[in-house]
């Protein structure tokens, strides 16, 4: 009896030790895709190509996620010459280079700063490109109708898990 119980403990012992070094039983490939990718950008006249006068500044923030293609952002700004009339995802380019538009950003509010929150599908033919930081986000005005103030989107690892 008295055996019975001091292998019961440990066995429990070790087992409570091993619990934290698993992987909930995930594969290596499925811990990685949980970690998390996270997109960002800090946009301003400076990147744009075009000579651009203006003291509007953004920030997109967000997430993305390599098994759907969605991109979760946020995108702010702030002190534009005037409200936006459109916003877009574009590439690819490289800073400094213009590209077509991929992705349109609607439903934005019309005020020189504000936010708009959105979940966008990447293409899968375009997936590449974002993850090798050649897309752009740009914002134009009445003003600068070919663009305001932009920023290179770089997407990079979270280092986060979901464990």
């Amino acid at each position: 009896m008295i055996r019975s119980k001091i292998f019961t403990g440990i066995f429990l012992s070790a087992a409570v030790l091993a619990l934290p070094s698993c992987n909930s039983g995930k594969s290596g490939d499925q811990a990685e895709e949980e970690a998390g990718l996270t997109a960002s950008a800090t946009l301003d006249a400076s990147q744009e190509t075009q000579e651009v006068t203006s003291d509007g500044t953004g920030t997109l923030a967000g997430t993305y996620d390599e098994a759907t293609g969605e991109l979760t952002f946020q995108l702010e700004w702030s002190a534009l010459s005037g409200a936006p009339s459109m916003m877009h995802f574009h590439g690819p380019a490289s800073p400094g280079t213009d590209a077509g538009v991929k992705i349109p950003i609607t439903d934005f509010p019309t005020e020189a700063s504000g936010s708009v929150s959105q979940t966008v599908s990447v293409p899968e033919g375009d997936r590449a490109d974002l993850l090798a930081g050649k897309w752009y986000v740009n914002i134009h005005t009445e003003a600068y109708g070919a663009g305001e103030i932009r920023g290179q989107v770089t997407v990079e690892n979270s280092g986060e898990t979901g464990n």
